[in-house]
């Protein structure tokens, strides 16, 4: 204990020192443009040994799958891209600091070709473009599950990258807590939650707050490229960021093993645009808000003995505003925009076992969305309306050969799309009584599970799968966006591809050793990529043009060395190689799909010291290397490897913690798309507070570490 202790103070000494140093090159930094910095909220976190191999994937036995617990994180701030980071195969394309708008892919997938779900609520719209994961805050987030590669039947459709689900916090569990922080480029965030239970009903109410001036110092390197010397380090303007976002779960246990669940999420945000490092903007904004709201019901009565039910109706609802008169972004003209986009639909998933030697299961999903994009600016001011009906259908069977102890899990599904657009004239007015454009896709997949080593303190699995998806093309790359700079095509097809694994999991434990490991090799073919054209106007057409070959290894790890010691890591080496007709990219690396990636993260916690206090500390390197931006590969990113570090001190009497947590700690210039400055150095403090509580849900008030 002695030397643990005298480890971590080292650690959390060492990484104290860095906090005051981080905080007086902010200070020497040049001031920013003013505006209050709401950081987007984050669940409660503490530093702690690895996690216990108990967080197990849900929705498939067979997928490559991780599992990510926003509670395990040592941060004192968090958003969805650091939580990920521990995940292999995971890359996030960012345009700026907190708040930026930002993408997520999946094994040298693009943004479309990732589905993520809200607790069970599909986020993606029709209009395409990919989820802007930045407005996906962790606050009130109990576990995210990251499927890549394959996609489980009961999301109902597929996706060629794959799923991430992110499920929020379970009524249910007396718990209440407030926390609140600050940190660089004068952010500030706020949460209160609380849940308990009134007879058979379980509730759950959370609420966050973040600001964030977001003014964090820069290299414009755009004056003139090529000469270095007269390169102006400045302040981000206009980079401001005000959020707003909660979760209200309710959950009824009814007769039998019964459950019918009620939940409402929103959130809000009011943002600057900055615009690009040679063209910074001053006043344009950008608005969004969204709302959703579902009902669920659970069953495992219903089906007979091992049987489950569900179902689940749920209706959302985005508004996007544009505020950029002055034509600041350079999106082809001023622009005053407000687009809604809508969606209602249906979901159902049964399943139940067959003696002995199968399970089989079925999905019905039916989705209704709606979108409509206004400019009060234009001529024309009403955009091209477009509704998309989806209807899938498809069933699964688990064949369990017991005498291989072989499990062998084919599934197919058809997924059926309508669409119904008003596409405009020459002059730019709608034209009526357009045909709706049918689209029907076959799904094929297969999955295998089997045991090698079934020990009571060791486990090994090996895990396969094979399958076939397609992407249908968005709302904006077949009919544009209403403007004469996004023309979209109507012509394209779906793209369509086929990916493989093959994986090998081992769980185990002895003494007080715990080791979860995760390795897998991939390989994908994804053929007619939908591609962006542009002309010497400037205008942009999507066309059908592109494949791609991936292929690549994989590797998850978590050890527990005790109770106090524990290491989390991942690495991931991506071949993803263009294959389309262009010479000047053939058997080139894909853009923003860097070649090699890993991250590492040891950590000490629960040291004891007096008057009842308890110490934790952390330490975690990023790195990301073969990055290029062009299809030719001459643009490199560059090699980058950022560090950071942390320190918790806690009060289980008082029920109180302060963390601090520094990211980039050598202040590396940095850039995911050129001209797109990332934060360099950055620190961020938290106090938090649970009056009462202590289930597994905040690891900190866990009664299994001596609470």
């Amino acid at each position: 204990m002695t030397s643990l202790r005298a480890l971590a103070l080292t650690s959390a000494l060492t990484c104290a020192l860095a906090f005051p140093v981080a905080a007086a090159a902010q200070a020497e930094d040049p001031p920013a443009a003013p505006a209050d910095a709401p950081a987007r909220p984050v669940a409660e976190t503490v530093v702690r040994a690895a996690p216990e191999p108990a967080a197990q994937p849900r929705a498939d036995q067979s997928a490559s799958s991780s599992v990510v617990l926003p509670d395990d994180s040592p941060r004192a701030y968090d958003d969805l891209a650091a939580l990920l980071a521990t995940v292999p195969g995971v890359s996030v394309v960012r345009t700026g600091s907190l708040g930026a708008f930002s993408t997520i892919t999946l094994r040298g997938s693009n943004p479309d070709q990732v589905r993520i779900y809200v607790d069970g609520v599909p986020v993606n719209i029709a209009a395409g473009g990919g989820v802007d994961i930045s407005t996906l805050p962790i606050g009130d987030v109990e576990r995210v599950e990251v499927y890549r590669g394959s996609s489980p039947l009961e999301f109902g459709q597929s996706a060629l990258g794959g799923i991430i689900a992110i499920t929020t916090r379970t009524p249910g569990p007396s718990r209440a807590s407030a926390r609140t922080g600050t940190g660089s480029f004068g952010t500030m965030f706020g949460d209160a939650s609380g849940g308990g239970r009134v007879g058979r009903l379980r509730l759950y109410l959370g609420g966050h707050g973040f600001l964030a001036q977001g003014d964090f110092p820069y290299v414009n390197d755009n004056m003139t490229a090529l000469n270095p010397a007269d390169d102006l380090r400045m302040p981000r303007q206009n980079n401001d960021a005000q959020q707003g976002d909660g979760v209200f779960r309710a959950a009824l246990t009814l007769a039998g093993r019964r459950t019918l669940t009620f939940g409402v999420i929103g959130f809000a945000r009011a943002q600057g645009l900055p615009g690009t490092g040679g063209s910074p903007t001053v006043s344009a904004r950008f608005r969004t808000a969204r709302g959703v709201a579902y009902l669920g019901y659970e069953s495992r009565d219903d089906l007979g003995p091992g049987g489950r039910f569900s179902a689940q109706l749920y209706a959302s609802a985005q508004r996007d505003w544009l505020h950029d008169p002055a034509m600041e972004t350079g999106l082809g003209g001023p622009s005053m925009t407000h687009d809604t986009t809508t969606g209602v639909g249906l979901n159902a998933h049964a399943s139940r076992p067959f003696g002995d030697w199968a399970r089989g299961a079925l999905v019905l999903e039916g989705r209704r969305e709606t979108r409509q994009a206004i400019n009060d600016l234009a001529t024309v001011p009403i955009g091209v309306p477009a509704a998309r009906l989806t209807g899938v259908a498809g069933g699964e069977v688990d064949l369990r050969w017991r005498w291989a102890d072989l499990d062998v899990i084919p599934s197919a599904r058809l997924e059926a799309m309508q669409d119904a657009v008003s596409r405009r004239d020459l002059g730019g007015a709608p034209i009526a009584g357009e045909p709706a454009v049918f689209r029907w896709s076959p799904i094929v997949r297969a999955g295998l599970v089997r045991p090698v080593i079934s020990g009571p303190a060791w486990k090994a699995v090996l895990k396969a799968n094979v399958g076939r998806y397609v992407r249908a093309p968005s709302f904006v790359e077949l009919y544009g966006n209403g403007t004469a700079m996004i023309l979209g095509n109507a012509d394209l097809v779906p793209e369509h591809g086929s990916n493989a694994d093959l994986g090998l999991w081992i769980d185990g434990a002895r003494g007080r050793v715990a080791l979860l490991s995760r390795t897998t090799a991939f390989a994908a073919r994804v053929d007619d990529l939908i591609h962006w054209q542009y002309t010497s106007w400037g205008q942009a057409r999507a066309d059908n043009l592109g494949s791609a070959r991936v292929q690549g290894v994989e590797q998850e790890l978590r050890l527990s060395l005790g109770r106090h010691v524990g290491v989390v890591g991942q690495g991931t080496l991506l071949d993803a190689r263009d294959r389309s007709a262009n010479t000047a990219a053939y058997g080139k690396q894909l853009p923003f799909h860097a070649r090699y990636r890993g991250y590492l993260r040891p950590e000490v916690a629960h040291i004891a010291l007096p008057a009842g206090l308890e110490l934790g500390t952390y330490a975690d390197a990023e790195l990301r290397a073969h990055d290029f931006e062009d299809p030719a590969n001459l643009l490199d990113l560059h090699t980058r490897v950022l560090l950071g570090c942390g320190v918790t001190l806690g009060w289980p009497r008082g029920r109180l913690r302060v963390t601090g947590s520094a990211v980039n700690l050598t202040g590396t210039q940095q850039q995911d798309i050129s001209n797109w400055a990332l934060p360099g150095r950055a620190v961020f403090f938290a106090l938090a507070y649970a009056p009462f509580g202590g289930d597994s849900e905040s690891a900190f008030f866990d009664p299994r570490y001596g609470q």
